[in-house]
């Protein structure tokens, strides 16, 4: 897959897990998704098996950021993976696409439509950490090399878990 504009098109591939779902939004959160494409996702992983992970508020969980309207979605995977790392990542596999219609909780006609998507890279060498890993709404944000899910893991979000466990396999 050279390129990916619209992940709603992976829906019926056999290889990647399509969901659908729909939340009731306050204001603020509606306008952030109702501004952007989605999230991007990225499975990161060494030759040796660890994985990249970023310590969310919720817990440690894939490094992730926006998609902009019209954006590639490979590219934007690839791109937020290189930032964190320093070195050129790979966009490998598409695993998991969730289309989300978002309500907003004040008038239940508005609605807008995102997308989560889960994106694997080739293996980089070693462990590899860049300079200043920041980006977009993440200003002090901190990463690590896992071989297993750590124990403060975002669990909460049951398919964050799955998501390391995938690309710790």
């Amino acid at each position: 897959m050279d390129a990916l504009y619209d992940p709603g098109s992976l829906r019926d591939d056999a290889d990647v897990e399509f969901t659908e779902a729909r939340t009731t939004d306050g204001r603020d959160a509606f306008e952030y998704f109702d501004g952007v494409a989605g999230l991007v996702a990225v499975g990161i992983t060494t030759g040796a098996g660890a994985i990249l992970l970023m310590d969310s508020p919720h817990g440690w969980r894939l490094p992730y950021g926006h998609v902009d309207a019209g954006a590639d979605w490979l590219a934007s995977a690839e791109d937020v993976g290189e930032i964190l790392t320093g070195v050129e990542v790979s966009a490998a596999e598409v695993l998991r696409v969730s289309e989300i219609t978002h309500e907003l909780r004040s008038d239940a006609d508005r609605t807008a439509t995102s997308f989560d998507a889960v994106v694997g890279t080739d293996p980089v060498d070693g462990e590899p950490l860049a300079d200043d890993p920041t980006f977009g709404e993440w200003e002090d944000l901190e990463l690590g090399w896992f071989d297993d899910v750590p124990e403060d893991a975002y669990h909460a979000h049951a398919d964050a878990v799955d998501d390391i466990e995938y690309f710790l396999e």
